[in-house]
Formats: C-alpha cells, sequence, structure tokens
C-alpha cells in the first residue's frame, strides 16, 4: 500500500472499523469504543469486543485526561516534515476512560515529561487529518 502525504506529513491508514475515530477527531472530539456487555473501553477499535466477545460496542467521547505511561524522545524524523520538528515526544497515554492511545507529547522540553505526569488533550492539524496530542497540565 503506497502511503499519502499531504504537506508532506504521511496521512493515517485509515481501517474501516475506525472510521468514527477518525469522523470525529474531524470535529475535534476524541472516542474510543466501550462494551456494554462488560463494561471495558476498547482501544484500538473493534467489531467485536475483544474482552468478552459482545458485538454491543458503542462509541463514547474521551474526557481527554490521561497520565504518561511511556515515551520516547525522536531526535531524527524519518521524513523532512517530522525532522523539522524534531525533537519530539511520543509515547503511550493512559486514558481515564481505561485505554492506552499512542500520541504525541507536548513540552517545553523532553526532560520535563515524567512517567505518571497528568495530560490533556489538544489538538493539531497534519496535512490533511486533524490528530490528537497531549500536553503536561501541571497538576
Amino acid at each position: 500500500m503506497e502511503i499519502k502525504y499531504v504537506d508532506g506529513w504521511p496521512q493515517p491508514y485509515r481501517l474501516p472499523d475506525a472510521e468514527p475515530y477518525w469522523k470525529a477527531l474531524q470535529s475535534r472530539q476524541l472516542t474510543y469504543q466501550k462494551c456494554h456487555a462488560c463494561n471495558d473501553a476498547v482501544w484500538p477499535p473493534h467489531s467485536l469486543c475483544p474482552h468478552c466477545g459482545a458485538e454491543s460496542l458503542q462509541w463514547e467521547q474521551a474526557s481527554g485526561r490521561g497520565r504518561v505511561y511511556s515515551y520516547s524522545t525522536v531526535l531524527r524524523g524519518p521524513t523532512a516534515a517530522w525532522a523539522e520538528i524534531a525533537p519530539y515526544t511520543v509515547g503511550f497515554i493512559e486514558m481515564e476512560e481505561g485505554y492506552y492511545l499512542f500520541s504525541q507529547i507536548n513540552a517545553a522540553a523532553p526532560e520535563d515529561i515524567k512517567i505518571g505526569a497528568p495530560v490533556t488533550l489538544e489538538f493539531i492539524e497534519r496535512g490533511e487529518q486533524i490528530l490528537p496530542i497531549f500536553s503536561l497540565t501541571g497538576s
């Protein structure tokens, strides 16, 4: 499959199960799936609940709050667009709703980021796509 680039930014490949997620991002809303049979958060999107096998997955809006679970600072970007903003930090955010989301983490300096640090949601446009990123909250 060929990667699509817009303004130098690689655009995400959209799996059919995740289409509601991408559509919500265009409205600057972060969503995830929740199983109404077992009450577990589901991420990444599925057709059936990976926890209990039920077909009762519903899309919910996330609070936009979480904590840094893990992170890594990228010193050399893999494409010209990413190289232009390097160094940048990416990592897994443990969302308040109980799932983990991989995203960019904004901080004044990479050394300001700590495991367990609280973060809040922001949005950034990369090419044609609006994406979730997180910033340290300081609390």
